[in-house]
């Protein structure tokens, strides 16, 4: 008698509570989408990099970015874009949030080119609070190490257009064969050997230490291999 009363009660518990937490189904629509930017589908190595509309443009914005050391000392965050390209021009607005330093002169942020993966790519960063005369520089990058401590990079020739620290500027590279071609504004800034080696990879974007940043204007198109 007494397991007969059990057994409804059970039932009757079981019902309540799903009707206050339903289950929620992982497929169909309710499975998590892969972030596009546009047009362009998002493979990144940080849950920061978010998609977002503001004023009827849509950005791609990395905020809260702390210092997390050691880790944040040599490795970037990183969103790679689409499919792998061979000879491309890249071009994109891009805007400095700040930084989480206590130091003067931080802030790194640019484009990823020709990316194996997340960890093997050569890039074109600017720095808005750097000295005058470095505020761009290339950095090639295996196994995820961002080198900016070698010799090699120090002593590179690097460029010095005027970046605001606040607003928006438009940056441009033009990658054919072994070379990367970088414009600010339309302007040129400088051309530099790939390093790297890679024949073609994945355009993207780069995020460095503690830095804060968005990109929007995004625009990707094929380029022809330069004459003899």
């Amino acid at each position: 008698m007494k397991s007969s009363l059990i057994i409804p009660s059970l039932h009757v518990t079981l019902f309540c509570i799903l009707l206050v937490f339903p289950f929620t189904s992982v497929s169909g629509d309710n499975m998590q989408q892969p972030m596009v930017f546009a047009g362009y589908s998002l493979e990144t190595n940080s849950h920061l990099f978010q998609v977002l509309e503001s004023e009827g443009d849509t950005s791609l914005v990395l905020r809260n970015n702390l210092y997390n050391p050691p880790q944040d000392d040599r490795i970037g965050k990183v969103a790679l874009l689409g499919k792998p390209l061979k000879n491309y021009r890249m071009s994109a607005e891009m805007k400095f949030l700040g930084h989480h330093l206590e130091m003067s002169g931080a802030g790194w942020f640019g484009f990823v080119i020709r990316a194996k993966d997340l960890d093997n790519y050569e890039l074109v960063w600017f720095m808005p609070a750097a000295e005058e005369s470095s505020t761009v520089a290339y950095v090639p990058v295996a196994h995820g190490l961002v080198p900016w401590w070698t010799e090699a990079y120090a002593t590179q020739q690097k460029g010095g257009p005027c970046l605001p620290q606040k607003g928006w500027f438009e940056a441009r590279v033009d990658v054919v064969e072994d070379e990367v071609t970088v414009f600010v504004n339309d302007s040129f800034v400088f051309t530099k050997k790939l390093t790297y080696h890679l024949q073609e990879g994945y355009p993207g974007f780069f995020v460095g230490t503690a830095t804060d940043v968005a990109f929007r204007g995004l625009k990707i198109e094929d380029l022809p291999l330069s004459p003899d």
